[in-house]
């Protein structure tokens, strides 16, 4: 197993940025299957190899796990900040591709994440369907047009406003920002990323999955499963749930 801490200059982002890679010995020496793996909100990019097995769970199943920071910017191009959706979609990939001999295949390439990064990963999937086959999100904020309505900022009303603007509340709905939204208008000529998404009973966002769930089951043209079981908002159950995410996506489905 080879773990890479990495420091680079992004130009999407115009800052030196972090990135942890995980390389199997199983893997093979070129086209290798790749899983981009995100954090959740004031995570960063160390939190999956501290807080789970993934190195493990990667190790056994070959394929390659990289792991980007996002700060808190629900991974969108921000109205006043980075460009995180720029750098994930685009620049991370090219650049972890060109370095590490990852496969440049749809097939091959997944992208995962849990809360915010549950949310950002299906939104990446569907922005870009011609580059990720299969997406995970493991107890993803996937309503986030209700979410952002709904929640008490607080302090973090700079936050929003920094991610959708001043009028951040009437930003996300109808926007590629809403995933229903996505999914409803999906391109006739455009694959479908297959989608897995799993949440705890007893996560505040269990209610939103659920909500999600009952939306996808109108669209059946979707690949779509999901998965809920008793648990809360920690790594106690993503680190459980991430292994049934990863073989879905690389097609050993759950039955």
């Amino acid at each position: 197993m080879a773990l890479f801490n990495i420091q680079y200059r992004s130009a999407a982002l115009d800052k030196n940025t972090p990135i942890v890679v995980v390389i199997p010995e199983a893997a093979p020496a070129e086209d290798i299957p790749t899983l981009y793996l995100l954090h959740g909100m004031h995570g960063n990019h160390a939190d999956w190899t501290r807080k789970s097995s993934i190195e493990r769970y990667a190790q056994d199943r070959g394929i390659a796990v990289v792991m980007p920071d996002g700060e808190n910017s629900f991974y969108h191009d921000m109205v006043f900040g980075e460009k995180y959706f720029t750098y994930v979609a685009d620049e991370l990939v090219a650049y972890t591709r060109k370095i590490f001999r990852l496969s440049h295949k749809r097939e091959k390439t997944f992208i995962a994440g849990l809360s915010m990064g549950g949310y950002g990963a299906f939104r990446l999937a569907l922005m870009r369907p011609h580059q990720y086959a299969a997406a995970a999100s493991l107890s993803g904020c996937v309503d986030m047009a209700t979410r952002i309505m709904n929640t008490i900022w607080d302090d973090r009303v700079t936050l929003a406003q920094s991610i959708w603007g001043l009028d951040y509340k009437n930003a996300v709905h109808d926007s590629d920002s809403d995933l229903f939204y996505l999914i409803k208008n999906w391109p006739a000529d455009a694959p479908r990323p297959r989608l897995y998404s799993a949440c705890g009973t007893e996560d505040s966002l269990y209610e939103d999955n659920i909500v999600f769930r009952d939306f996808m089951a109108e669209h059946p043209e979707f690949e779509y499963s999901f998965t809920s079981a008793p648990g809360k908002h920690n790594f106690a159950f993503w680190d459980t749930w991430i292994c049934p995410a990863m073989d879905y996506m690389l097609g050993e489905h759950i039955k």
